[in-house]
């Protein structure tokens, strides 16, 4: 028979014998004791955050250096005062003195050249005969027309000006005059009368200039 009083003061002993099976109050929830929250001795308080560090600042010190640098360039740059700009370059040719006399002295001949040969075929008399008449008309007015395009092409670039005008309004009086005429204008036509008279007071100008 097996002895039972054994296992019966085993599973007889008092509850207080027993530790609590809770956690005890000195442990966390984790059973493990709780980390320490201050040093030892020192009062109890509201949690000390950290400082920003030094570093974290860096980017507003250098914003407001380039800001402060960017004001003092503008203030600069108004009270500037604005250079001037230089003297527009010539960009026309220059000739020598010895060059503009010769293109004067060319000028002059051409116009006298052209002076002596409309006078020449446009005041001539004409003969009763008609074939005669026509031939002298045709004549006239390819001279007119020619003597327009000699003067342009014998005015050089050295030229004086007021001269070198002269003769460009000259000779567009004669090629006016010359492709009227080619049309059938005459010279009692009020438009081809005031062309004539133009083209008069031109001639006496070139004249002048070349004296």
């Amino acid at each position: 028979m097996v002895n039972t009083r054994t296992g019966d003061q085993r599973y007889h002993r008092s509850m207080s014998e027993y530790p609590p099976s809770g956690p005890s109050a000195a442990h966390g929830a984790s059973g493990y004791p709780p980390l320490p929250t201050g040093f030892p001795g020192a009062a109890a308080g509201p949690p000390v955050w950290p400082s920003p560090s030094r570093s974290s600042q860096w980017p507003t010190f250098l914003a407001l250096a380039l800001a402060l640098v960017a004001s003092g360039l503008a203030i600069v740059g108004w009270f500037r005062p604005t250079p001037s700009a230089p003297p527009p370059r010539s960009t026309g040719p220059t000739f020598t003195e010895q060059q503009i006399s010769d293109a004067r002295s060319h000028a002059c001949a051409a116009f006298e050249l052209v002076n002596k040969g409309v006078r020449l075929e446009t005041n001539g008399q004409l003969g009763s005969d008609p074939a005669m008449e026509l031939a002298q008309g045709t004549n006239a007015r390819l001279t007119t027309i020619s003597s327009g395009w000699y003067l342009k092409a014998r005015l050089e670039p050295a030229a004086p000006s007021d001269l070198a005008a002269a003769i460009q309004h000259l000779s567009d009086v004669l090629l006016d005059l010359g492709a009227n005429y080619l049309a059938g204008a005459k010279d009692d036509q009020p438009s081809q009368a005031a062309l004539k008279s133009e083209g008069n007071a031109a001639f006496d100008r070139v004249t002048e200039l070349c004296k």
